[in-house]
C-alpha cells in the first residue's frame, strides 16, 4: 500500500505549468444554491458569536430535546454556488482544464452563480432549476439539508429532448473525461445512465475516463443503489469507470451490497472496503476519502496517503468536490494513484483554508508547504 507521495516532485510538475488544452472535461448535472450556516453556541455582542463546534455537540443538543422543543439562532455566513457538477467543475476551472457543463442555463440569470460558471468554456441545457441547500458547517463535518423534489423531473424522455440538438453529445465525444455526479438526488437517474449508454455515448471510440460521484445515498433504497451499481458497469464499455465515495457514501454502499462496510478508523479496513467495493462493482477503480486520508483501489493495487489535515476550515462545503476535482487532475495528468490522491488532497486541503479553489501554481506552493509542514490554519 503506497502512503508517502513525493511532494517536491509533484510540486515541480505542476510549477512546470503543464498544457492543459488537450484535456477537456464535460461534467453534469446538478446546481445548487448553498445557504453556508452555523449555529450558534454563544452569542457575546451583536456582531460576535461562538459556533457549535462540532456535529458531536450539536447532535447531544438536538437530542436533548426530544420531547420538549429546542430553539438555537443559525447564521446564514455566505449564499453561494454550489452542487458536486459545480464545484468539481470549479476545481478543475480553476486549475487551467477546459470545462463544459452540463447544469442548465438558470444558473448564467442567477449572479450567485456568475463567480463559478465564468471559468467555464461553455454550458449546455439541462431541464431543471437548481437545488437548494442549507448546509451547517462543523469542525468535524457538514449537515446538508437540500429542497430537490422537481429532480424527479428528470428521466430518460426528459433528456432525450434537452440533448436532441446534439451539444452535448459532440461535447462529449470531445472529452477526455465525462463527470457523472449527485446520481442520489435524482429518482430516475439510473434509468437516464442507462439511455446515455445506450443512446448518447454509443459508438464512441476515444475511451474517455467516466469520473461518478453519487453524493450521499443516505435517502435511497438498499435495492435502488444495488440497480444503480449495476448500471454503472455498463460505463465500462465506454471508457474506465473511477467511483469516488466519502467514507461514509462508500459504507451505504456497502451495506447495500451485501458487502462489509468500514467499522474501524483504520487504513487497512478502508483500503479493504475500497478492494471489496471496486471487485463488486466491476469497474476501473474505487476511490474512498475521508478527513484525515483516503484510498483508491485498482487492478495495481491499493494507494493510500494521509493528507493535510485542517482543524478549523475556513470552509468545509465543496471540499469533497475539490478532492475529486484534484484527484480527476491527477489521473489525466498521468500521475500514479498514490500521486492523484496527493492532487486530491491538496486541491481540497487549500480549498477549506482559502474558502475557494487554487490555480495550478498556487497547487503547487501548496504542496510544497505540505512538505515543510507549514500550513495556515483558519478559524471559521
Amino acid at each position: 500500500m503506497s502512503t508517502v507521495p513525493d511532494l517536491a516532485r509533484l510540486s515541480a510538475r505542476l510549477a512546470a505549468r503543464p498544457s492543459l488544452d488537450a484535456l477537456p472535461v464535460l461534467v453534469g448535472f446538478d446546481a445548487f444554491i448553498d445557504e453556508l450556516t452555523h449555529v450558534v453556541e454563544r452569542r457575546e455582542s451583536p456582531d460576535v458569536y461562538e459556533p457549535v463546534r462540532s456535529l458531536a455537540d450539536f447532535g447531544a443538543w438536538v437530542s436533548s430535546t426530544a420531547g420538549h422543543s429546542g430553539l438555537r439562532e443559525a447564521v446564514v455566513t455566505r449564499v453561494a454556488a454550489g452542487g458536486c457538477s459545480l464545484n468539481l467543475g470549479d476545481g478543475l476551472a480553476a486549475l487551467g482544464f477546459p470545462l463544459d457543463a452540463c447544469i442548465g442555463f438558470e444558473p448564467v440569470r442567477n449572479p450567485v452563480f456568475e463567480p463559478i460558471v465564468q471559468r467555464f468554456r461553455n454550458l449546455l441545457p439541462f431541464p431543471t432549476a437548481p437545488g437548494r441547500t442549507a448546509a451547517y458547517e462543523f469542525s468535524d463535518g457538514k449537515l446538508m439539508l437540500c429542497s430537490t423534489s422537481h429532480f424527479s423531473e428528470i428521466t430518460p424522455d426528459r433528456l432525450r429532448q434537452a440533448f436532441a440538438d446534439g451539444r452535448y453529445r459532440a461535447a462529449a465525444q470531445n472529452a477526455r473525461a465525462l463527470v457523472l455526479a449527485s446520481w442520489s438526488v435524482y429518482p430516475h437517474m439510473t434509468a437516464c445512465w442507462r439511455m446515455l449508454q445506450d443512446e448518447v455515448f454509443a459508438g464512441f471510440t476515444h475511451r474517455p475516463w467516466i469520473f461518478v460521484d453519487l453524493a450521499d445515498p443516505a435517502s435511497r433504497a438498499p435495492a435502488e443503489l444495488a440497480d444503480m451499481a449495476a448500471a454503472l458497469a455498463g460505463f465500462e464499455r465506454i471508457g474506465p469507470v473511477v467511483l469516488s465515495l466519502n467514507g461514509n457514501e462508500a459504507n451505504r454502499l456497502a451495506a447495500a451490497l451485501g458487502l462489509r462496510p468500514s467499522s474501524a478508523d483504520t487504513t487497512d479496513e478502508l483500503g479493504a472496503l475500497a478492494v471489496s467495493l471496486r471487485e463488486r462493482l466491476a469497474i476501473t477503480e474505487v476511490g474512498i476519502h475521508r478527513v484525515r486520508d483516503a484510498v483508491s483501489a485498482t487492478a495495481r493495487g491499493v494507494a493510500h496517503i494521509v493528507g493535510p489535515y485542517c482543524a478549523r476550515p475556513r470552509q468545509s462545503v465543496g471540499a469533497g468536490d475539490r478532492f475529486n476535482a484534484g484527484m480527476l487532475a491527477g489521473i489525466l495528468l498521468g500521475l500514479t494513484p498514490v500521486e492523484y490522491l496527493a492532487t486530491g488532497a491538496a486541491t481540497s486541503g487549500f480549498f477549506v483554508r482559502e474558502a475557494r479553489s487554487p490555480s495550478l501554481v498556487e497547487l503547487a506552493a501548496f504542496f510544497q508547504a505540505w512538505a515543510a509542514g507549514t500550513f495556515a490554519e483558519f478559524t471559521v
